[in-house]
């Protein structure tokens, strides 16, 4: 094989490779959201049915990104490698490609809220790595497997599978989104509804519209629970526990979700929650906080901090990150 080909070999199987590593670990660090971005997908292509499953093929195309990523490196399993990226390619930049020309979905959730992409860019995207990856197909039985090839990409195969469980059972490592900690929910964005007057935040309404207290006014802790059916048990007790025991410290216990009357009604009565219940849209309600309930703690409308359920926070961790 000549030089040239040595080279463009070379170069692709570190482009591809990297570039599917980063879109990996980005997933990863939010399967939950990467879990939404799929029940989208389902719901375009009409297999509501898959939603169940949303979790488990999050995580497991982030496993599978990082391993081929890695494997295009070390050139493990490489022919078999290069066969799958280029079923998954065309499949992706079909799903692409449809959501582009359809406008179906508006953000493919290839790199998270970390980078954004439009369905055009997505699809343009996926036409280039599709050149690639077709250097590599074509060029698949000239690659020879680096020394510990397998190990290293089994290894950090397996690193990734933890990480995913962690996120999954807590929240991202890292914080793209636009309601995470230090985030002014009063400045952010701006819009303007002609029966209710200014909101905040995109897609954010309120909670004082239906509560009698303003969460922009002094400290506040949301309890975010997007479907209340689907919220853990334990973790709703956990929010009443903690707002009981927050009664008469100044800080002011407001809750949000995307579930009916009926079901607030019922789920008030049945757990004895003490706070407010506002009515929220619902894909806001999982964009704030990655966890059913989850907790936000706001002092002057800025975000301090969040909490997924599995680490609740108790009366004397609020306090203290209030300064009191």
């Amino acid at each position: 094989m000549n030089k040239c080909l040595v080279y463009l070999l070379w170069f692709s199987r570190l482009f591809v490779g990297l570039l599917f590593i980063f879109s990996g670990l980005i997933k990863a660090n939010d399967t939950i959201g990467f879990g939404y971005k799929l029940d989208e997908y389902f719901d375009v292509f009409g297999m509501p049915f898959l939603k169940s499953l949303s979790w488990s093929l999050s995580a497991f195309i982030c496993v599978l990104e990082i391993f081929l990523g890695v494997a295009l490196i070390t050139g493990y399993r490489f022919a078999l490698s290069a066969w799958l990226l280029l079923l998954l390619i065309v499949f992706f930049t079909f799903l692409t490609g449809y959501s582009a020309i359809f406008d179906k979905v508006t953000d493919c959730g290839c790199f998270g809220d970390a980078i954004p992409l439009t369905p055009w860019q997505s699809f343009y995207k996926d036409l280039i790595l599709l050149v690639f990856i077709l250097v590599l197909f074509f060029l698949r039985k000239q690659v020879k497997p680096l020394a510990s090839a397998a190990s290293v990409t089994w290894a950090l195969s397996f690193l990734t599978a933890v990480f995913t469980w962690y996120t999954w059972q807590h929240l991202p490592v890292i914080d793209f989104r636009s309601y995470k900690p230090g985030t002014n929910l009063k400045v952010c964005t701006t819009k303007y509804v002609e029966s209710l007057g200014k909101i905040k935040c995109k897609d954010y309404f309120p909670f004082k519209v239906a509560c009698e207290t303003d969460e922009f006014e002094g400290n506040t802790l949301m309890v975010i629970m997007y479907d209340m059916e689907k919220a853990s048990d334990e973790g709703i007790q956990k929010s009443v526990s903690l707002a009981n025991s927050l009664n008469g410290t100044g800080v002011k216990v407001m809750g949000g979700t995307g579930s009916g009357s009926d079901t607030r009604d019922a789920y008030v009565k049945r757990f004895g929650i003490p706070y407010c219940l506002s009515p929220q849209d619902v894909t806001m309600l999982k964009t704030m906080v990655r966890s059913n309930p989850g907790f936000i703690l706001l002092k002057e409308g800025r975000v301090l901090k969040m909490w997924h359920h599995n680490d609740t926070p108790d009366k004397q961790e609020i306090l203290s990150r209030l300064g009191k």
